[in-house]
């Protein structure tokens, strides 16, 4: 029997990501850009909002003006590219006692995460960003597959969870 836990489409919201032309990034060092594998800058809520989730490439969901104005000045300073893909990306979340055992079907989502707060994974075969949330984790799955992610892991769940 699995923990209860719960998967939720969040409404669409703008993405970007940017991408260095070089790597390492030295000119990106720093507590606005996490350069550490994994690293991940969070707002006032402690929601990821700035995800090193490959080398020389972050993730920028719903970024606020602050965010938005460091990725285009990192971009007019020559050191990468800052791309909307928005659409590309749908949005969950796992909440719940049983989040880890959920993603633990497709990963060893502890060993993934462990020294880091987020990573490019393959869940059920779905190309993602994972990240750690207070009470979960957030997902960025590539929108053709999200279909697919969300019927796995619905099916994952039923039989996870007892029969009545």
């Amino acid at each position: 029997m699995i923990a209860p836990c719960h998967i939720e489409r969040q409404p669409p919201q703008r993405l970007l990501e940017f991408a260095a032309f070089r790597w390492p990034a030295a000119a990106l060092d720093g507590a606005a850009w996490p350069s550490a594998p994994g690293g991940v800058v969070r707002d006032e809520a402690g929601q990821p909002r700035l995800l090193h989730a490959a080398p020389g490439r972050w993730l920028l969901p719903d970024p606020s003006e602050a965010v938005q104005a460091q990725a285009d000045a990192a971009a007019r300073s020559g050191h990468g590219a800052a791309i909307d893909v928005t659409g590309q990306w749908a949005t969950l979340t796992i909440t719940g006692a049983g989040a880890a055992r959920l993603l633990a079907c497709a990963i060893e989502i502890h060993s993934v995460l462990e020294g880091r707060d987020c990573a490019s994974v393959r869940l059920f075969d779905c190309p993602a960003v994972v990240a750690r949330r207070p009470d979960g984790y957030a997902l960025w799955v590539q929108s053709s597959y999200v279909s697919d992610f969300l019927a796995t892991a619905s099916r994952f769940l039923a039989t996870l969870q007892p029969s009545a």
